[in-house]
């Protein structure tokens, strides 16, 4: 149970962080717009500022300065009295001058007024530039560049060099000889991004709350739950327990009147009684060790026992318990003993756990086949049926407390869930193993392995 809080504080901490990247990405998005946007503006600025600048009427609207023709619009005596420079676009775009016509007969006037030393204003482009930007609240520094990238002149705010939130646009040629260079340095504040999109970032932080208050809710509620089931079971094994006294009372008392009474008939119920109560200690004694088996280590007494034997002895017992079920048990041994060091007590009920579960799932008339061998540093112990057989995605889940495997009928859902996790338990806590092989409707081989030393 403590293990499931782990995943809503888990899940708490991969949204903030998502948040704070959502945020981050936010912003970044936010900056690149902006920049576009001043890229715009100081473009459309450095045009409206060589308008300004070079304007003069016409003496003679019918006699323009300036006239574009395609070639293929103009005559031979027309190109033979062309003078001047020659545009070649492919050069001007390669070296980011201009991308089309217009711009490269912008450029070139841009030339015409370096040549004529009509410097840009800058103080005219910072005007005409703060009125391009509109709404946007920034502070920025529009520089002037020679063709050395050395700064000439300024204009606008003052700003630190050394600021790593200025965002800074391309550097733009003036004429084609890229004597000289525009730029623009502006710093996005924070509290611009913050106000732009409050509503969009108030709303996620509101969600990201109520997200945070179920999952709060579901850890306390959680832990409650966890308290309630931990004083459950701590009353309910120890109730368990207690039933463990008064049926070993019953069983001395059972063996005691055993001895006393003459009659074979009565002797006979007496035993069975005895045998019914030792196979409901040794069931309670299972519970409590695989119930308790994350907080409490079992304690084996080990003692050298034939394995042939024990397995032998248990097999005959539960052949005679299960006589009104018509089935066979055969015994292959490559030993006539098998000598290890266990605790006879528990290994005894994981073999009998194993015969008991071939008996309980499969018809009558089962076939059971113990086989007991040795191989290299491992005594080898399996116990094979023809019965129900286990479907492949059930097999790791079986070893698990208080699983069952599913039936189609109730009345074929028998057992508690626990007698395979406490044989696996029990044979690990001897250094062993324990797998199973299994095809349904053919019927299952356990395969149990014990170290020889």
């Amino acid at each position: 149970m403590k293990k499931l809080i782990y995943i809503p504080i888990s899940a708490v901490i991969i949204l903030f962080y998502l948040q704070a990247l959502w945020i981050r990405n936010m912003h970044q998005n936010y900056c690149v717009q902006l920049t576009q946007s001043i890229d715009r503006a100081i473009t459309s600025s450095i045009i409206k500022e060589l308008e300004l600048r070079t304007y003069s009427p016409y003496k003679n609207p019918n006699n323009p300065k300036l006239i574009y023709k395609h070639a293929e619009e103009m005559s031979s005596e027309e190109r033979k009295r062309l003078k001047g420079d020659t545009i070649n676009l492919d050069m001007l775009a390669k070296k980011n001058i201009s991308t089309n016509i217009a711009e490269a007969i912008m450029q070139i006037q841009q030339d015409i007024c370096i040549n004529k030393k009509q410097f840009i204003q800058m103080a005219r482009l910072d005007s005409i530039f703060k009125k391009r930007l509109y709404d946007i609240k920034i502070k920025y520094c529009i520089l002037l560049y020679d063709k050395d990238t050395t700064i000439i002149q300024k204009a606008g705010d003052i700003l630190p060099l050394d600021d790593h939130k200025i965002k800074e646009t391309k550097l733009y040629p003036l004429g084609t000889r890229c004597l000289q260079f525009i730029q623009v340095k502006a710093i996005i504040p924070l509290t611009s991004f913050l106000t732009d999109m409050f509503l969009i970032i108030i709303e996620s932080i509101l969600l990201t709350i109520i997200i945070l208050g179920y999952v709060i809710f579901l850890v306390i509620t959680i832990h409650k739950k966890d308290k309630l089931f931990k004083r459950r079971e701590a009353s309910v094994n120890g109730t368990i327990h207690d039933l463990k006294s008064p049926l070993n009372s019953i069983i001395t008392l059972m063996s005691f009147i055993k001895k006393k009474v003459p009659d074979i008939h009565t002797q006979q119920l007496v035993e069975n009684t005895e045998r019914q109560a030792r196979k409901l200690v040794n069931e309670i004694e299972a519970l409590l060790i695989t119930a308790r088996k994350d907080r409490q280590k079992v304690y084996l007494q080990k003692e050298e026992t034939d394995l042939v034997l024990l397995v032998t002895e248990v097999a005959q017992e539960v052949s005679m318990q299960h006589s009104h079920q018509p089935h066979q048990i055969k015994m292959e041994s490559e030993l006539n003993e098998l000598n290890l060091m266990l605790d006879p007590l528990y290994v005894r009920n994981v073999i009998r756990n194993l015969v008991e579960n071939a008996l309980k799932y499969s018809d009558d008339g089962v076939q059971i086949i113990i086989r007991i061998s040795k191989k290299e540093t491992q005594a080898i112990f399996t116990v094979k049926d023809n019965g129900w057989g286990i479907a492949p995605k059930y097999k790791k889940k079986i070893f698990t407390p208080f699983f069952q495997v599913p039936r189609e009928q109730m009345a074929h859902q028998r057992g508690y869930g626990i007698g395979l996790a406490y044989t696996k338990y029990i044979i690990e806590a001897h250094g062993g193993n324990i797998s199973v092989e299994s095809i349904p409707g053919k019927g299952s081989l356990f395969i149990c392995k014990f170290p020889l030393k």
